[in-house]
Formats: C-alpha cells, structure tokens, sequence
C-alpha cells in the first residue's frame, strides 16, 4: 500500500530547489543521514529514481521530472484545503442557514444579520420565514442548521433551549379597551370580541406555568369570538383599527398595531408569556459560523423580553 506522506513531498521538493542534499536538509530541519533516508522512501513507494546524484550536483531524473508536476499539484491542493478550512473556522468564510418564525424574522431578526454581516461578511446567510411547526420540518428535512420557533422541539429528535420569553399584548380600538394604561390580567379580557390568527404563526402561551394553545386559552377566559380569522398580523391591524374586534398578539408583532386609535396594553408576565425556543437537532455539532449567530443572539435578546427562567 502507497503511504507518501506530505513530508516526504516536502522534502523532493526541497531537494529540486536545492540540488544539493545538505541545503535541503537544513531547509527540512532534520540531519543530512535522516534527510537521505527520507529521499529513498520515496522513491521506494514510487517506484522508480527520482534523482540522479554524483558528488557535486542532484538532478531530477525524466521520471523525477514527472513526479515533480503530481508533487506540487497535490501540496498546493492541501494548501488551499487547510487555508480554506482556516477560514471556516475563522469565519471568514462559509453558509448559515436558519428558520425563524415570522414575527421574529420581521422585528428581531434584521439588526442582527446586519451586525453578523458586518462582522463576518464572508458567511453567506440563508433564513426562511416560516411559522413554527415548518420550521421544526426545515430542521428535520437538514435545510437549516438551527430553528427559533415558538414550539418545542420533540425530544427525541431536537435539542431545544428556551432563548426568552416575550410579552403578549391586547390589541384594541380605544372604545375595546378595558382600561387606558396598564398591565392586563386575564379576567379583565372577558367579554371583549376577539378576532384571530391562524395557526401558521403556532402562538402559545404560558399561563400559571402551563403551555396552551392561545386560542382556548382566551375562549377559557370568557371572550367573545367573532368568528373573523385572518392569516396576516397586517390585515389584523387593520381589522382592530377598524373596530371590528381585538387580538391578543406577542410583543414582536406589535409594530403592526402602532395605527392611529389602536391602543397596545401589556398583559402581565403573570397571565401571559410566550417562550421562544432554540432548536437543533441531536448529535449534530454547531458549525462556527451558526456558533458566532448564537452567540449574537443569547447577547441581544428583544428589547422588553424576559430572560428564560
């Protein structure tokens, strides 16, 4: 079995620049004898003379001379795959791909690309905007590296970790809302016409340390359904604007709502939260350039959130 070490390839190289043994061996940094030794094991693995010696000059043999070509060919090829892995390592270059729910993607999302960009300018950044459940299949389909989703991950196919936990906020027309400033409690919701979501945003909320689906949840507290279910936080906007219901959203769509005659009350940490979970899945190690995001992310956590308990 041939076993030409890159050493080996190091030194015939040294020797056709030299042409005299005791150069190249300085230039390896190992002894004349040792350097000799090194020669004749690889012309034994190739086979044939490379080198033709006498006592005042080394030259390449016909065969040395063809061999030299394969020689620089694969030491360059090694070079560059090392000075390429020096860069993804070092994150000069490489891919980050990453889902994130929607509301995230929109409010969140784009200060921090800007500043990874601008850190690392050599990573090319992919991210899908989806809503939760399709992010945890990006994940499972290996399209992504990482999800930020407001639904756990399975444990038996994902590491998932809480990142924060955001506010929810009644959204209303002033003539909707049950009082002009404040936090909001669960019973003081009861009554007031509620208008939907669809559940392509996955919106779940903790309430008394318990994960529910929002819908039942604000059904359990006593509003009123009217029956209007849209899929777009900008449509609901509108809607609320209009008077014709109110919503209960999380703090990152809130930017929709600021509309002339919409008030945005916070509910408390208390009757509301919602968790925003890191996902990945088992046994895959984070590549550096999803390690440097990460990073970005668990040190710029959204202006208002509350840190994972």
């Amino acid at each position: 079995m041939i076993n030409i070490s890159v050493r080996l390839l190091q030194a015939f190289c040294a020797l056709e620049e030299c042409r005299q043994f005791t150069a190249a061996a300085k230039r390896c940094n190992v002894t004349q004898s040792a350097f000799s030794q090194m020669i004749g094991r690889l012309e034994e693995q190739v086979g044939m003379r490379l080198f033709d010696r006498d006592t005042r000059s080394v030259r390449l043999t016909a065969e040395g001379a063809l061999f030299s070509t394969k020689a620089h060919a694969i030491l360059e090829h090694i070079a560059r795959a090392l000075s390429e892995m020096h860069d993804y390592a070092n994150k000069r270059q490489g891919r980050l791909a990453l889902a994130m729910v929607p509301s995230l993607a929109g409010s969140w999302a784009p200060s921090l690309l800007d500043r990874y960009r601008g850190q690392f300018p050599g990573i090319s950044l992919e991210i899908s905007d989806t809503y939760s459940e399709r992010c945890l299949q990006l994940l499972r389909e290996n399209k992504v590296e990482f999800a930020v989703t407001a639904q756990p991950g399975n444990s038996g196919e994902f590491l998932t970790r809480t990142l924060f936990e955001e506010r929810f906020y009644l959204v209303c027309a002033k003539q909707h809302a049950p009082k002009p400033s404040g936090q909001i409690a669960l019973r003081e919701i009861r009554g007031l016409p509620i208008i939907n979501l669809v559940h392509t945003e996955g919106i779940r909320a903790v309430s008394a340390g318990q994960m529910h689906q929002l819908r039942p949840l604000l059904r359990t507290a006593g509003t009123h359904d009217v029956g209007i279910e849209v899929e777009h936080a900008a449509t609901l906007a509108g809607l609320v604007a209009q008077g014709l219901g109110c919503s209960v959203v999380p703090q990152s769509m809130t930017n929709h709502f600021k509309l002339p005659g919409v008030v945005l009350l916070p509910m408390s940490r208390a009757a509301l939260r919602r968790p925003i979970f890191l996902v990945r899945r088992h046994w895959d190690s984070v590549t550096p350039a999803a390690a440097a995001f990460i990073d970005l992310m668990n040190a710029n956590p959204p202006s208002g959130t509350f840190a994972a308990k």
